[in-house]
């Protein structure tokens, strides 16, 4: 299958596309001068059988004092202007999968995290609605939401001792791995057949022993 997956280089989606390749499929995954997602997207290729909108960002700041335009603008609009511009491709075909990566924080909230949580919610609000209009086209879309998850972006915005409390919390009692989220991703992409409009969390247990 021709696979599109954004923010492919590190961490998630690297994990993404590396499993999608060694499986023998064809990806896409454009880095940041090829799409910038701040700006407004043409694609050069519409014709993708799966869309995986894994890019996103996550500024640690109150919500009087982050650019909430702009994270909308790379965590929601622009998902939704690539899913807009690959699901004519899609229809004519009558197969499809869509992925968008959503986070924890679509069900919790937090200090400092006000921007990406709506960003997250909106995308999810486009899982669903995908669903309702284009299920019938055999286009199935969902929602993956990873809990905590050992990369980069994780460890860039906790300190040593809030990984601790954040672990102490997880009832598996550690991070989880990119490999598991690909894992998902990829079961969902090649073969699911029936599940759409889901909102999956992986995360270890964490909601549970939070709620």
């Amino acid at each position: 299958m021709k696979i599109l997956v954004t923010g492919g280089s590190r961490g998630i989606g690297k994990s993404i596309v590396d499993r999608f390749l060694s499986l023998g499929h064809e990806v896409y995954f454009p880095t940041r001068d090829e799409i910038d997602l701040s700006c407004d997207i043409v694609l050069p290729d519409t014709e993708f059988d799966v869309i995986i909108n894994n890019a996103g960002i996550n500024p640690i700041a109150a919500f009087d004092q982050v650019d909430h335009d702009m994270v909308m603008k790379i965590n929601y609009f622009s998902p939704r202007s690539i899913i807009e511009q690959c699901l004519p491709y899609m229809i004519s075909k009558k197969f499809g999968r869509i992925i968008n990566i959503g986070s924890i924080w679509i069900d919790l909230a937090k200090q400092n995290r006000s921007a990406y949580s709506a960003s997250k919610n909106a995308l999810h609000s486009i899982t669903m609605s995908l669903t309702a209009e284009y299920a019938n086209y055999n286009i199935l879309s969902n929602t993956v939401s990873p809990g905590f998850i050992g990369t980069d972006l994780t460890f860039k915005n906790n300190t040593d001792e809030e990984l601790e409390t954040i672990v102490s919390g997880i009832p598996i009692g550690r991070l989880g791995t990119p490999d598991e989220i690909s894992k998902l991703v990829y079961f969902l992409a090649i073969d699911n057949t029936f599940i759409c409009g889901q909102n999956i969390v992986v995360d270890g247990g964490y909601l549970c022993s939070v709620n």
